[in-house]
């Protein structure tokens, strides 16, 4: 199914005939795919809404430059234009970033909050640093001549993949730092992580649970930053206990 929202021709799949509402927002680089095997699970209760967020899948780029905050605000509007009441909101990755500004800026817009394996926390780890650091001390003409081959060596795979409009919305929001946002959010949060994730550190979760006290932890061993492909049986297990499925 697609809708015009923000001016972007999107695409969306939903399942169940639930009560309740869950939406799902998948992370950079994901589409609905991943996750329909998640939201089929979850509409056994729910009425699930899976999105591809505009720049992904099926779905148009947005016009201009977005940030996380941009995100944000399309999400909502699609969640008001579908009449979505009151929903769960699973945000995955990229996803979670925009389910924190969400449930941040509009408390009253959800019910519930599920992070996995979410970004928002802007601390590079040491290898990001190196990288960086030695594409910063390139040599100025060398760089400008071999600019393209400089970005696929240096850049990472999301940053090699995306168009050119979708590699400027990638570096706004990976310098976009949201934790100011976290001591503002009074929903319930669930946050869910893999123990082997190498894009986002599990450590991640101690700053979560020290800013967002209500938070609740859940680690999936084994999984990576994908829990719900990596050890889809594990985080399905999750979530029923969370979702109380």
């Amino acid at each position: 199914m697609q809708v015009l929202v923000k001016n972007c021709l999107v695409n969306y799949e939903q399942f169940g005939q639930g009560s309740e509402n869950l939406v799902i927002l998948h992370g950079w680089g994901h589409s609905i795919g991943p996750w329909r095997n998640a939201a089929i699970h979850c509409s056994k209760k729910y009425y699930v809404t899976v999105i591809d967020f505009p720049g992904f899948g099926a779905s148009e780029e947005p016009g201009q430059v977005w940030d996380t905050f941009d995100y944000a605000e399309f999400t909502k509007s699609f969640i008001e234009k579908l009449s979505i009441k009151n929903p769960v909101i699973i945000g995955h990755s990229f996803g979670g970033r925009i389910g924190t500004v969400i449930a941040a800026k509009y408390p009253e817009f959800i019910s519930q909050l599920v992070l996995v394996d979410p970004g928002g926390i802007e601390i590079k780890n040491f290898r990001v640093k190196i990288r960086v650091l030695l594409y910063k001390l390139a040599i100025k003409p060398i760089r400008k001549l071999f600019s393209n081959r400089i970005k696929g060596f240096f850049g990472s795979s999301g940053y090699r993949n995306a168009s050119p409009v979708m590699r400027q919305v990638l570096v706004k929001v990976v310098n976009q730092d949201l934790r100011n946002l976290f001591g503002t959010i009074k929903i319930p949060v669930t946050v869910i992580w893999g123990s082997n994730d190498r894009v986002l550190p599990v450590e991640y979760v101690k700053i979560y649970k020290k800013l967002i006290p209500q938070s609740v932890i859940k680690i999936i061993w084994g999984a990576d930053h994908s829990p719900n492909l990596s050890k889809n049986q594990e985080f399905l297990s999750v979530l029923d206990d969370v979702l109380k499925i």
